[in-house]
């Protein structure tokens, strides 16, 4: 690329917006800002960069390619933002104190990932999230899960919200080590049933079965439900209690009246590797991979000195934009008026007066 053209280009993992496309996307992050706040969220604003080291050992293989790093002048590693998540953990943790608990926040910030130049289609540029930090279990689970529902609901997409489980990924990977551990995740997530049978077998499973039907299914609470009827005993009692917390979550979201289609994935063990609880996914038809993302993460904020349960999501909203139902809410007034007056001061104060009545006026 010639130095002229690389000047005429932005780089890959940014993006610039203007005019009616801006105006509609801060009309969206408004409604969804009243969305929090009529939940009790107060918002968060985190820095644009922090030191890389301490998020390092956060940071899986994948993540770690597509964050940008940078020194600063007195040659530290800086890690800019590219999970808000983790920078608001970090200042939560270094922020909080018990008394404070439980605490409700929102956040709304762009962030920085790399991407090759012809992967277009991404648009991971903006993030729109909420933590409840305090609440533990599966009252927090349920509030966080209901908020993002009627986040959807607002949004008017048809998607598909995923519900799955780290906690139960992590009881099955417990006779493995780290690096097999993973590859048991993957091939979960993958629902490659041998490289999961040799790798439960690794780990000490009797009959590796049961559980590899389990991370198979993928259906409606009441689909599980029969499911676990039929499988009986055969999971073993560890996963018992992440079963029962599963269905019970997915019956109070089919039943809010807020959600679309709702299903069990156990497929789905966590798009961080910090989950350890329930996770969830939004999918849209016409998105190349999930929109929103959340679960719990009890052990986040003491990688930070504060030991405290927590669960959030965070949205994508760059990348469901165009796919925002009933549009118009969004798009710019349809009247305009210009100032009447033959001079300036004249035309300002016809606009003051006509501004007060809520109409839009220019000079």
């Amino acid at each position: 690329m010639t130095p002229k053209r690389r000047l005429l280009q932005i780089p890959p993992g940014t993006e610039g917006f203007f005019l009616e496309e801006a105006f509609r996307h801060r009309r969206i992050l408004s409604e969804i800002d009243g969305i929090f706040t009529g939940w009790g969220y107060l918002p968060a604003e985190t820095p644009v960069f922090d030191f890389y080291d301490i998020y390092k050992p956060l940071l899986d293989t994948s993540s770690s390619e597509r964050v940008y790093r940078l020194m600063d002048r007195e040659g530290e590693l800086l890690l800019l933002r590219s999970d808000v998540t983790l920078f608001l953990a970090k200042q939560m943790g270094m922020a909080l104190n018990r008394e404070d608990l439980p605490v409700r926040v929102w956040y709304a910030d762009s962030i920085l990932r790399h991407q090759q130049s012809d992967d277009i289609s991404k648009n991971e540029f903006y993030q729109i999230g909420a933590e409840l930090i305090g609440i533990p279990g599966l009252e927090g689970d349920a509030e966080v899960l209901l908020m993002a529902a009627e986040i959807l609901e607002f949004l008017k997409v048809d998607a598909v919200l995923h519900l799955g489980s780290a906690a139960l990924a992590h009881e099955a990977a417990r006779g493995l080590q780290d690096e097999e551990a993973k590859e048991l995740f993957s091939a979960i997530a993958l629902r490659d049933t041998e490289t999961m049978k040799n790798l439960l077998l690794q780990g000490g499973a009797a009959d590796p079965e049961p559980l590899i039907g389990l991370f198979s299914f993928l259906g409606s609470s009441g689909e599980f439900e029969e499911f676990l009827r039929r499988q009986g005993d055969s999971v073993g009692p560890a996963c018992s209690p992440h079963l029962s917390r599963l269905l019970e979550l997915a019956k109070i979201i089919e039943t809010s009246g807020s959600s679309g289609p709702v299903r069990i994935d156990l497929s789905e063990t966590g798009s961080q590797n910090y989950h350890t609880g329930i996770v969830f996914q939004a999918y849209l038809e016409g998105v190349d991979s999930a929109f929103l993302s959340g679960g719990r993460y009890d052990r986040l904020l003491e990688t930070f000195g504060f030991d405290s349960p927590s669960v959030g999501f965070s949205l994508l909203l760059r990348k469901i934009e165009p796919l925002v139902g009933n549009p118009e809410r969004f798009a710019l007034p349809g009247s305009i008026e210009q100032a009447r007056g033959e001079t300036l001061q004249e035309k300002y104060r016809d606009a003051v007066q006509k501004r007060a009545r809520g109409r839009i006026v220019r000079l």
